[in-house]
């Protein structure tokens, strides 16, 4: 089965590795901001974990093809529930009893939780007990946009697959980021700006054109006028803040941070 990604060549190289060797890791943490991708990665890694051929996975054998139309028995998919907005603990729960039990017809149980950052702290720490001793054979799939968005403690328990340098944005991105963040800063969720701004977080200089896109973005609202003219005034102050931090050694992870919680403070001014 072909690798699935035009993924670095390190993560190529890992993945397949540890496959060939039959030593998939018992956590891995797949982060990135483009979901088509981090989906594929965790469905090949699934498929090679339950394939019954020695060259997994081989996209042939019974467990490969259940794997694919995402009916195998020992692949489970944990999603949010229908007007739910987090994964509840009670899933975690749920999944930490489902570990112990032995597989169904291959020799690995796989648990792939999508949005996985959509757990909150009660709920990660109800998986970290199971991640601390893993039963035998069992394999957790963590995806999510950045991994900056879980506890440490979860973060530490996994081998981490970074998609991120694939998926940062083009030139002609940094504008409708700009006016994306407005409009959530006014009407969305400090989770949705986060996400929104992970792909940043591995390049400064892409950090950098998304503030002067969105110091523009504000000065653009604040000509044709706006109700909200007061906010987008300290919003478009704030880029010049944002861009000397930008020259000094700050940690991208925590500027991220800083500039979505700085922001949405200013609703409350």
């Amino acid at each position: 089965m072909i690798f699935p990604l035009k993924a670095s060549e390190n993560i190529k190289s890992t993945v397949l590795n540890f496959i060939k060797s039959h030593r998939i890791p018992h956590a891995i943490m797949i982060e990135g901001a483009n979901l088509e991708d981090t989906a594929l990665l965790a469905d090949f890694i699934s498929s090679a974990a339950v394939c019954s051929d020695e060259n997994a996975p081989c996209g042939n054998c019974k467990n490969c093809h259940m794997a694919t139309v995402k009916t195998h028995p020992d692949i489970t998919y944990v999603t949010m529930p229908e007007g739910k907005k987090n994964l509840t603990v009670g899933q975690i729960r749920d999944i930490r009893a489902d570990a112990f039990v032995k597989p169904h017809s291959a020799e690995h149980r796989v648990f792939i939780i999508k949005d996985a950052d959509r757990m909150n702290e009660q709920a990660q720490n109800a998986l970290l007990k199971v991640l601390e001793e893993p039963p035998h054979g069992v394999i957790f799939i963590l995806i999510t946009p950045s991994k900056t968005l879980l506890l440490d403690t979860i973060v530490s328990r996994c081998v981490l697959l970074s998609l991120q340098t694939a998926c940062e944005p083009q030139e002609d991105d940094f504008h409708e980021m700009a006016e994306k963040f407005i409009e959530l800063l006014i009407s969305g969720s400090e989770y949705d700006m986060l996400k929104l701004l992970t792909p940043l977080e591995k390049n400064r200089l892409s950090a950098e054109k998304f503030i002067n896109s969105l110091a523009l973005e504000c000065a653009k609202k604040l000509r044709i006028g706006s109700s909200l003219a007061r906010v987008l005034d300290a919003l478009y102050d704030d880029t010049k803040y944002y861009l000397d931090l930008l020259k000094t050694n700050i940690n991208m992870s925590l500027f991220i941070s800083m500039t979505v919680c700085r922001s949405k403070g200013l609703l409350n001014k």
